[in-house]
């Protein structure tokens, strides 16, 4: 009689408790694919330099000339093509941009050139140029193949 008592209570334990466990670890997979979002860390920037929340993200939002998935992919393609330029350039370039309430399009190759001209100390030689030109390009075909939604 013990042992049906037992093993009835952990089967009914294993199937109450083990239902609750994968919607934790969904939910902490989708907070930290959020987080990584270029749009986030330039907001938390603005936040941290002592703009509210709210505020810091419509600087955000009104800065950046497209959408946030966009904005993400034209980010990598300028850190995977230009050897000098890593994420936290282009956070800190275009966290300045939101506060002067500049507009930035990440396609521009005057946008490009700036920013890379901003992050690095030396000139730009022609291989720099060429690999901001191709990335420049790049990122405009994106915006032209990426669907409205």
């Amino acid at each position: 009689m013990n042992n049906k008592i037992f093993i009835i209570t952990v089967f009914i334990s294993n199937i109450a408790f083990g239902a609750v466990l994968p919607k934790a670890d969904l939910q902490k997979v989708q907070n930290t694919q959020h987080t990584n979002k270029l749009t986030t860390k330039i907001s938390t920037q603005l936040f941290h330099r002592g703009l509210e929340k709210n505020i810091a993200k419509a600087k955000v939002k009104d800065s950046l000339m497209c959408d946030e998935e966009l904005n993400d992919l034209m980010a990598y393609n300028i850190v995977k093509t230009v050897k000098n330029i890593n994420e936290k350039d282009i956070v800190d370039f275009l966290t300045q941009a939101a506060l002067a309430g500049k507009k930035i399009d990440l396609s521009s190759y005057s946008t490009l050139v700036a920013l890379v001209q901003k992050s690095s100390l030396n000139c730009l030689d022609k291989k720099t140029l060429l690999a901001i030109e191709q990335v420049s390009l790049e990122n405009e075909a994106l915006k032209i193949v990426r669907i409205p939604s």
